[in-house]
């Protein structure tokens, strides 16, 4: 049997490979959006840019200043993979940072933050 280099194979598993890497769930829509001001919302809604793992992904929120706000833990959406809810208490005026960890189920994990005020 002997061994003959194929371009087109090589150029196939290099393609497959590389769009494999670029499996990282990017917040796309936020609710309330970023940078945005209005009123104090009921729930924090994010819908990354590919499915999250709801188990190792999540939401929490803080004061512009760092304190945590007390919330219940993030939750998937049964019914699209995109998006975590994060219910959260009556929030009084001024700036917060929502920070998001996302895990996609190619096991890729991203995090950041995003700042909303409300009047």
């Amino acid at each position: 049997m002997s061994f003959r280099f194929r371009p087109y194979a090589l150029t196939t598993a290099l393609l497959f490979t590389s769009s494999l890497s670029w499996a990282h769930a990017r917040p796309k829509a936020m609710v309330p959006a970023a940078e945005s001001t209005g009123p104090a919302p009921q729930k924090i809604v994010v819908t990354f840019t590919e499915a999250v793992e709801p188990k190792f992904s999540s939401l929490s929120l803080t004061s512009e200043a760092g304190v945590a706000i007390k919330t219940e833990h993030s939750q998937g959406d049964p019914g699209d993979a995109k998006t975590l809810t994060l219910p959260v208490p009556a929030l009084s005026a001024g700036g917060y940072l929502v920070h998001w960890v996302s895990v996609a189920p190619d096991g890729h994990r991203m995090q950041g933050e995003y700042k909303f005020s409300v009047k």
